[in-house]
């Protein structure tokens, strides 16, 4: 039975990368996604003890990082969870106001995001938000909001006075060793079934990932697996209840959900492809880039290339950047470009899979 899964929903850490990634989507593609962008926390100078920017520099290009990359009416959804909840502006301005208003100001459609433990200013932004756009609010629950979980929900729709077909929900359960996967299968399983308003949302999302915090338990020099339990999970739960066919899928691409925050000074990273395939992520694996150098990105990419479960240079952006790495015609490159090409190849496999799948 070819199915009707709705919008693929990532989640985005909206960094150059992440930004470039989706700046070179065809439009194909964008329309079929409703990405989950957050806006990343302050940078810390370590050296001088501080954060690197105010929030006004943080966050004064947002306006022009959404229209570069997105550009369609197709609506996005907004989180502001990683910035300070006592951070204003200069002239005293709340951060979610200071965002909508720059979407407003280029036509880009940005629905805001909230739990319920934000505190009150910036609940009564996201009401506001609603009030002037009328394009909704997503309530995102994670971990800590699951006991008492239609208690929560109802008291935020109601304080927010909004209807519950205004709310987009989002069933967030963040990292899930695939190792767990059956046991996270019933977990939410169980979950879900407790939610008895379920049908009465706008949407229904669910977002997990099995993309763990580093990479250290794979060696160096090799090319590894690791399985995309979010995806297994979530096609089994849309087989178990007519009610659960129209949950839609969310993930967080080639991340885990947990920001990076170590000293930049003492980061040892090694070179690596994240390279999303059917059913598990490929990592292709160097060495140090501090002790090895970069130059090893055109080996790795090669290696990718030649890779049995590589899709072809004209799939995707970054599958043509991999391959002109490949060929030394581009590169080696830097974090910020092998994780553009890495989220495109993945933004662009997830919205294939959802538009092909076919369930028994």
């Amino acid at each position: 039975m070819l199915i009707n899964p709705g919008k693929y929903v990532p989640v985005l850490k909206w960094k150059q990368g992440e930004q470039r990634a989706v700046e070179v989507l065809p439009h194909s593609i964008k329309e079929r996604m409703s990405p989950l962008l957050e806006l990343p926390p302050i940078d810390w100078d370590y050296e001088n003890e501080c954060p690197k920017k105010t929030i006004d520099e943080h966050i004064l290009r947002i306006g022009e990082t959404l229209s570069a990359s997105w550009a369609i009416e197709a609506p996005l959804f907004m989180d502001l969870i990683y910035i300070d909840p006592n951070e204003r502006l200069y002239n005293s301005q709340h951060p979610v106001s200071y965002v909508m208003q720059e979407a407003r100001n280029r036509n880009i459609n940005l629905i805001p995001v909230t739990s319920p433990d934000r505190d009150t200013a910036y609940q009564n932004e996201v009401r506001l938000a609603h009030q002037h756009d009328q394009n909704g609010i997503c309530i995102r629950l994670k971990e800590h909001d699951f006991s008492n979980l239609e208690h929560n929900i109802t008291n935020l729709v109601s304080n927010l006075n909004v209807g519950f077909s205004e709310v987009d929900l989002i069933i967030d359960y963040e990292y899930s060793d695939p190792e767990n996967q059956v046991r996270t299968l019933f977990f939410l399983e169980g979950l879900l079934s407790n939610i008895t308003l379920i049908q009465h949302f706008r949407s229904v999302i669910l977002i997990g990932t099995s993309f763990p915090p580093d990479l250290s338990k794979i060696g160096s020099n090799s090319i590894d697996t690791i399985e995309r339990s979010e995806w297994l999970i979530w096609k089994s739960i849309i087989q178990t209840n007519d009610l659960y066919k129209t949950i839609q899928f969310g993930d967080y691409v080639i991340s885990n959900p947990v920001p990076f925050d170590a000293d930049p000074r003492f980061i040892n990273m090694s070179a690596n492809i994240r390279y999303t395939a059917t059913d598990k992520y490929i990592i292709f694996k160097g060495k140090s880039i501090r002790k090895t150098g970069a130059s090893q990105y055109f080996r790795i990419a090669a290696e990718v290339v030649r890779h049995l479960e590589y899709y072809g240079a004209s799939y995707s952006n970054g599958d043509n950047y991999i391959n002109e790495v490949a060929n030394q015609n581009e590169g080696p490159g830097n974090a910020t470009s092998w994780r553009k090409a890495g989220t495109n190849h993945h933004l662009t496999v997830v919205v294939n899979e959802l538009s092909n799948l076919i369930l028994p």
